[in-house]
């Protein structure tokens, strides 16, 4: 296991996904003492072809722009789903990394993850149709990080993982619908004392993250296929950070809005009781977090 130190990552952000991690990421980059990458999602502690390179091609990538003095750190939901990224991260960082989790409605962060699967094309299917199909649809793991509705919001299998490596003192638990909606300032107020670094005033009016559906199919193919386009952006920009800053700008800029109906709250509690009920509970247990809001 690598030691902690001021030369490696010290925070992580690991999930959950449609939890308002992109918002938080973008109101700490303001923090002139922290530095996130500019790519939000590296992926390094999840696939082996990144994890392989070595903690020199995770800092040279993703950190060149740290300035002496800045707490490393990143936000990735994908960690929290995947054993093995607890893993490399307990091996790379220490077990001493602190880790920020914000959990949200099961049954809400599933349709929002739906309509963002549909905004990017990857979803034809109804929403209560892809929650039927889901088991069924996995055969690896970059497509089952697309369409995990259910999966991703399996938070109590997940966590007793990570509290299985990591320090219990380690974890600050957020709720979405009460700590990112309803009182953001004192959020990262509670962030900034977790970290460890002085208090400043951040902008806190950031919304990151709207769905859309894509305005042109062929734009967004072109980006998202193995395409000419992105053959030429490897020659082009061989920097991997530089091309997934251009591909997110693009599929950005050819989004659309989503029109398709959400479901209402007796349906979501409905889906909460047949998907996530055991789930639920061991969440709360494991966090000491008050969920009764999941239930209103």
């Amino acid at each position: 296991m690598a030691p902690m130190n001021q030369d490696l990552p010290s925070f992580l952000c690991i999930g959950a996904q449609k939890a308002g991690t992109t918002t938080l990421a973008d109101i700490l980059k303001q923090h002139s003492g922290i530095c996130i990458p500019e790519v939000k999602e590296t992926k390094f502690f999840l696939f082996e072809e990144d994890y392989s390179k070595g903690t020199d091609f995770y800092l040279n990538t993703y950190y060149s722009h740290r300035q002496p003095g800045q707490l490393m750190g990143e936000f990735d939901p994908d960690y929290m789903m995947e054993p093995r990224a607890a893993e490399r991260i307990a091996a790379t960082l220490g077990k001493d990394v602190k880790i920020i989790v914000v959990l949200r409605d099961p049954a809400s962060r599933a349709y929002s993850h739906y309509l963002m699967s549909r905004k990017k094309g990857m979803e034809q299917l109804a929403f209560a149709a892809a929650l039927e199909a889901e088991a069924s649809r996995f055969d690896d793991l970059r497509k089952r990080k697309v369409i995990a509705y259910l999966e991703r919001g399996k938070y109590g299998s997940q966590l007793a993982h990570y509290l299985d490596i990591f320090p219990r003192d380690q974890f600050l638990f957020l709720l979405f619908e009460t700590d990112i909606v309803n009182a953001m300032p004192s959020t990262i107020e509670r962030i900034q004392q977790f970290l460890g670094v002085g208090y400043q005033e951040l902008d806190t009016d950031l919304h990151s993250n709207e769905a859309g559906e894509a305005k042109n199919t062929a734009v967004r193919d072109l980006v998202r296929k193995d395409s000419g386009m992105k053959k030429l952006a490897r020659v082009l920009l061989p920097s991997d950070a530089a091309r997934k800053r251009l591909r997110k700008y693009i599929l950005q800029k050819n989004a659309g809005s989503v029109t398709i109906e959400k479901p209402d709250a007796e349906a979501l509690r409905a889906i909460n009781r047949q998907y996530f009920k055991d789930e639920i509970q061991l969440t709360q247990q494991l966090t000491g977090l008050d969920l009764s809001v999941w239930n209103n």
